[in-house]
C-alpha cells in the first residue's frame, strides 16, 4: 500500500466522508452530483455553484444539454441530495447555474473529529 494512501486513511482530515443516505440514491446523475457537491461544497457554509453547461461537460453525459438541465432542475426540485440544499439560479445576465449549500455544516465535520468513528464510515 502506498505511504500517501495509508497516511490519508489514518488522517480524518484527508478522508471525505459520505452520508449513509448516499447509498439510497437511485439515479446515476444524483450519485455523481452528490460526490461533486461533496467535494466542492464540502465545509463551505455559503456553498458553491456551477454553470449548468459546465456541469454537463464535466459529467460526460451523452444526453443533450436541455435534457441534462431538466434532470438537474428535477433533482433540485425534489431535494434528494443528503445534507445539501440545491437551487437553480437563472441570472438575467448570465447562464443558468446550479447552487448548493450544506443544510447543517456541523454534520459535515469528519466523523473521527466528532468521536463517533465506526468501521465503514470512511468512504
Amino acid at each position: 500500500m502506498p505511504d500517501w494512501f495509508f497516511a490519508a486513511v489514518l488522517d480524518d482530515a484527508l478522508v471525505l466522508t459520505i452520508d449513509r443516505a448516499y447509498f439510497r440514491l437511485t439515479g446515476g446523475l444524483e450519485r455523481w452530483l452528490y460526490r461533486l457537491v461533496r467535494k466542492h461544497g464540502g465545509r463551505q457554509q455559503s456553498g458553491w455553484s456551477f454553470d449548468v453547461a459546465y456541469l454537463h461537460a464535466k459529467s460526460g453525459s451523452l444526453s443533450p444539454l436541455k435534457h441534462f438541465a431538466y434532470d438537474l432542475r428535477n433533482i433540485a426540485r425534489r431535494q434528494t441530495l443528503p445534507g445539501y440544499r440545491l437551487t437553480i439560479e437563472q441570472p438575467p445576465d448570465g447562464p443558468e447555474r446550479l447552487a448548493f449549500a450544506p443544510i447543517d455544516p456541523a454534520a459535515l465535520v469528519p466523523l473521527g473529529r466528532r468521536g463517533i468513528s465506526r468501521a465503514g464510515d470512511k468512504l
